[in-house]
């Protein structure tokens, strides 16, 4: 798998936008993270391990808020 790659913030405001919703630059800030953070979760499923491991693997990233390796 390739690495995270950025929430374009213009793309995100306009997608935004187009389904009518008005909101601060603050709040798109934190839809802006919360994606990068919801793909870092996705991605780390993907990666191989047993079936034992899955949900502890994904509730240790909501503790850390699996931004260690994200940028954010």
């Amino acid at each position: 798998m390739g690495a995270i790659t950025p929430i374009d913030r213009a793309t995100l405001e306009g997608l935004v936008a187009a389904c009518g919703v008005e909101i601060t630059a603050v709040e798109l800030d934190t839809v802006a993270r919360s994606l990068v953070r919801i793909q870092a979760a996705a991605t780390s499923l993907l990666q191989p391990m047993t079936f034992d491991d899955t949900d502890e693997h994904f509730y240790r990233l909501l503790e850390d808020d699996g931004v260690s390796g994200a940028g954010a």
